[in-house]
């Protein structure tokens, strides 16, 4: 797991409001269960198999999906920005 994957998913932990160590506690998780794949790279399917069983399906796909955003665009807006980005009222 690259360093730059680290960073992702720690600026993303963080937006979703997650409390510094849990974050820690999340990226040694993943770390871990990299190491143990046999992946060369992390990749949002990853992400979402192993946070299941810590986050829930619908919590780790929001974080598989964000992660893949990032990797793509640099940045991620999460479903609330984006909710609030097309609402009529917001215009």
């Amino acid at each position: 797991m690259s360093e730059k994957d680290l960073v992702i998913l720690e600026k993303i932990l963080k937006e979703l409001g997650y409390s510094t160590n849990y974050i820690v506690f999340i990226l040694e998780y993943l770390v871990q269960r990299f190491s143990e794949s046999r992946l060369s790279e992390v990749t949002p399917q990853f992400i979402y198999v192993s946070l299941v069983p810590e986050e829930g399906r619908s919590k780790a796909r929001d974080i598989a999906d964000y992660f893949e955003e990032f990797k793509e665009k640099g940045s991620f807006r999460t479903k609330i920005q984006r909710y609030l980005d097309s609402s009529p009222y917001m215009k």
